[in-house]
């Protein structure tokens, strides 16, 4: 088939040309991380270790909260802290924890895991290389692996492991909503919302993005990776939905934007509780006024700032459990790892 483009042009009685003028609508500029209408983005990693069932499939009743820790290979301490803090089980049977990671390099660092994993029995770890930008897989390997072992949680908690988290008022504070607020218990991820957040063009920064990247200048709403909560229905409808996106490495945008906006998440601002710069969270969460009014603190820096924050929280709480708290949350070593530096 001859297809003809016939171009009008106004002939003057000179003979002279006057170019026809035409006016061009510029397509809009489509997000390329929009969902597909085929599998685009297989997870098709293998477990190197896997606990399965066992992690919430040892109680009689459906689980209230899964905690799921995003953590780094050689970031054993970390693991430790919060097992023995915040995360304690014996303290809050309701709550179940589990870490994600990719594999190790390191030969050694992989034997260590997985010894630790025969302790705990409490590490999911595939076989993607655990770095900073394959942190999308690890946030995709949570979704599927929750889908899988523990779909009946009815709240699960993504953290990252310099986090502390003051568990009382995360409770209470789920309690609450999931006696009182119906629209939330399903559909829904509760978070630091950020809106309308801007992309990172200096090529200098580990966050820099290209137009070839990420062709906007602005962020679609996503929440702070460094804690969110999604309700227990979320991670199947999410990590399918992922199947149908282009990989991003901005895991917290890709999860939590990309991936969430396909799955018709509904977003619930919990701004106020986060204290993100470290000393800030170190005076709200030492502080007798402003303590209640912060549920997650950010201590990249200091294990012995996450341990003594949490002996204040074990503190202010203790009249309202004294039997459970005094036989079970003073228990680890002080003398364990004082030397903050070495954390990675």
């Amino acid at each position: 088939m001859i297809f003809i483009l016939f171009i009008a042009l106004i002939i003057h009685a000179d003979g002279t040309q006057l170019q026809n003028t035409t006016t061009t609508t510029e397509s809009p500029i489509k997000n390329p991380y929009s969902p597909r209408d085929h599998i685009v983005n297989p997870h098709d990693f293998l477990y190197i270790l896997n606990p399965g069932y066992s992690v919430c499939n040892d109680s009689n009743s459906d689980l209230f909260v899964l905690v799921y820790v995003h953590s780094g290979p050689s970031n054993y301490q970390r693991r430790i802290v919060i097992r023995e803090t915040w995360a304690t089980r014996s303290l809050f049977p309701e709550m179940r924890l589990i870490f994600m990671m990719g594999k190790s390099l390191d030969a050694n660092q992989m034997k260590a895991i997985q010894y630790e994993n025969e302790i705990y029995r409490d590490i999911v770890q595939e076989d993607f290389l655990d770095s900073y930008k394959n942190l999308t897989y690890k946030g995709i390997m949570a979704l599927k692996w929750i889908s899988k072992f523990c779909p009946n949680t009815k709240y699960i908690l993504k953290v990252d492991d310099d986090i502390v988290v003051n568990t009382f008022t995360l409770l209470n504070h789920l309690k609450y909503l999931d006696k009182h607020k119906v629209d939330v218990r399903k559909g829904t991820i509760l978070c630091l919302l950020w809106t309308a957040m801007t992309v990172m063009r200096d090529s200098k920064s580990k966050w820099y993005l290209s137009k070839e990247d990420f062709p906007f200048d602005k962020f679609p709403p996503y929440c702070s990776g460094s804690a969110y909560i999604l309700t227990g229905d979320m991670a199947a409808k999410m990590y399918n939905a992922s199947l149908y996106i282009p990989f991003f490495w901005v895991d917290d945008y890709y999860i939590t934007g990309a991936v969430a906006s396909a799955a018709n998440v509904t977003y619930a601002q919990l701004g106020s509780l986060y204290t993100i710069p470290e000393q800030l969270a170190h005076t709200r969460f030492m502080s007798a006024k402003s303590f209640y009014t912060i549920m997650f603190g950010h201590f990249p820096n200091s294990l012995n700032s996450m341990r003594e924050i949490w002996r204040r929280i074990l503190t202010l709480h203790q009249h309202k459990f004294p039997n459970r708290i005094r036989v079970n949350s003073f228990t680890w070593d002080e003398t364990i790892h004082q030397n903050d530096k070495a954390i990675q």
